[in-house]
């Protein structure tokens, strides 16, 4: 291993979590303070001291504290939130379903957060807390590890919980030479770098999404590591303020004018690419440590089964916003009638009422798992259907849209009266105002598209890896015993051949 300097004397070092005093749900206030904690965050090359008021991200932190201020409003508060023995209040995202009623519990949380950002943040708060969730549930698992290790997954889902952490994660490494393997170029992949007795320091890279807007980023690799590749093989949690850690942050869609970007300038979660510059992390922060073979078989099956459920809850109202833009783009278009639109229509419909019966498929065939709790019924053709018809979806609405999503004004035109007299002529729409007619035709180029809209079906096609392997996977892990045996049996086949593919 490579020595890294020893960061144990740093003015700002990570806290033990059994410093920080729960106070439960979160609301809109601390929130935002909570994010005022001197990290290292980038910006078109300058260090942004905070984000809860920088001109392009303080509307999304915002609206990530108008959220959780929901949870304690009397009309949602039992929705998103229940109460605790000891008095706190706690988010649904932090549930151990015990019961398979406790799915319907947290879809139910899911779906106020998913709608207050109409569909289009792929990586909120309760997405990743299902992870945390995925960690605890196979403790037993990784007690067979390291029994130490393994308890930290009960005291992190505690910690995490009681003071309603937004969790964010670093889930893939930086697209560099694929040739090569991690042993080959260390850079590669997130590793090891110093030993210690307090932990382990670590050097690397990760995408990232939503973790300007975090507490903490959770690192787990999704990278099939060799027997002698252990010093990758790691998961752990680091606060966002971790000294050595920084976001370097895309171009954002955020701070633009919402009458023209609706959905951008409101609700851009950010990607960015973490850099861990030999940053420290604590024993009690770490969940897996140096066991290649085992990361490789927890984690995709296991961990993240868990937060694909939440997942499958966001891309679900995504399809159903396309869907509804194509529809009301064709009513005030008149052309609602035409077979071709029709079938357009239709073919959308079915796409979104397949992913409506997957997703409450899984939840009717709960499985109980090894560490005592319910999760979804396993659905690879649920991430396959998604990664078919995503980009399908934007051609769809574009279809039906065609010119009038392009030839659009902005909306300082409509405040000259010498070009709104014209624009409420050559605006109108069936049935609809003129300016009604503009803000649903910048809905759907926001939507499809502009560049953000360009951003969010590249990330739901591909953010669980490559859609050819998706697809793959329906077939691999489908029962086929049901048709093979009849086969078998009517044809009294010889050498009769039952079961999934393989």
């Amino acid at each position: 291993m490579t020595d890294a300097p020893d960061t144990t004397g740093t003015a700002r070092a990570i806290a033990p979590m059994a410093a920080a005093e729960g106070k439960g749900a979160l609301d809109g206030k601390r929130y935002l303070e909570s994010l005022r904690d001197d990290r290292e965050v980038w910006y078109r090359g300058e260090r942004i001291a905070d984000v809860t008021t920088h001109p392009v991200f303080a509307e999304m932190a915002a609206q990530i504290g108008r959220i959780y201020d929901m949870q304690h409003a009397p009309e949602t508060r039992d929705v998103m939130t229940y109460e605790q023995e000891n008095g706190l209040r706690a988010s649904y995202s932090y549930l151990p379903a015990s019961k398979p009623e406790h799915l319907l519990l947290r879809r139910g949380n899911t779906e106020v957060w998913v709608r207050e950002v109409f569909g289009m943040c792929g990586r909120l708060p309760d997405f990743c807390a299902s992870m945390v969730i995925g960690y605890y549930d196979i403790r037993g698992e990784l007690a067979k590890l390291n029994p130490d290790l393994a308890r930290n997954t009960e005291t992190y889902l505690a910690y995490a919980r009681d003071n309603d952490l937004c969790l964010s994660h670093g889930l893939h490494d930086p697209c560099m030479d694929k040739s090569l393997r991690p042993s080959q170029d260390p850079d590669r992949c997130v590793r090891v770098v110093k030993e210690r007795d307090d932990g382990i320091v670590v050097r690397g890279a990760r995408f990232n999404t939503f973790g300007l807007f975090s507490n903490e980023i959770l690192i787990s690799p999704t990278y099939m590591f060799a027997e002698d590749e252990a010093e990758f093989a790691l998961w752990f949690t680091v606060p966002c303020n971790a000294p050595g850690l920084k976001q370097i942050t895309r171009e954002a869609f955020s701070g633009r004018n919402p009458s023209d970007h609706p959905v951008s300038a409101r609700f851009d979660e950010v990607d960015s690419l973490v850099v861990f510059d030999d940053v420290f992390i604590p024993w009690e922060r770490v969940f897996l440590y140096r066991e290649p073979l085992a990361a490789n078989r927890l984690f995709r099956g296991n961990v993240m089964s868990w937060a694909s459920y939440a997942g499958s809850v966001l891309t679900q109202l995504r399809m159903e916003i396309l869907v509804a833009v194509a529809h009301l783009l064709a009513t005030t278009s008149g052309v609602d009638k035409r077979p071709n639109v029709i079938s357009v229509l239709g073919e959308m419909c079915t796409y979104l009422s397949l992913a409506r019966t997957s997703l409450r498929a899984g939840e009717i065939d709960c499985q109980r798992t090894e560490g005592g709790h319910y999760r979804p019924a396993p659905a690879p053709e649920r991430r396959a259907l998604v990664t078919m018809v995503s980009e399908r979806f934007v051609e769809l609405v574009e279809h039906v849209g065609t010119s009038s999503l392009i030839f659009l004004p902005t909306a300082e035109d409509w405040t000259v009266p010498e070009l709104k007299k014209h624009l409420d002529v050559y605006m109108r729409g069936k049935g609809t105002s003129p300016i009604d007619r503009y803000k649903l035709c910048k809905l759907a180029w926001d939507l499809t598209g502009d560049g953000f809209g360009s951003r969010q079906q590249l990330y739901e096609r591909l953010h669980s890896g490559d859609p050819a392997v998706m697809v793959q996977n329906a077939y691999r892990q489908f029962d086929l015993s049901v048709g093979t045996e009849l086969i078998t049996t009517f044809l009294d086949l010889e050498r009769p051949v039952t079961g999934a593919p393989k």
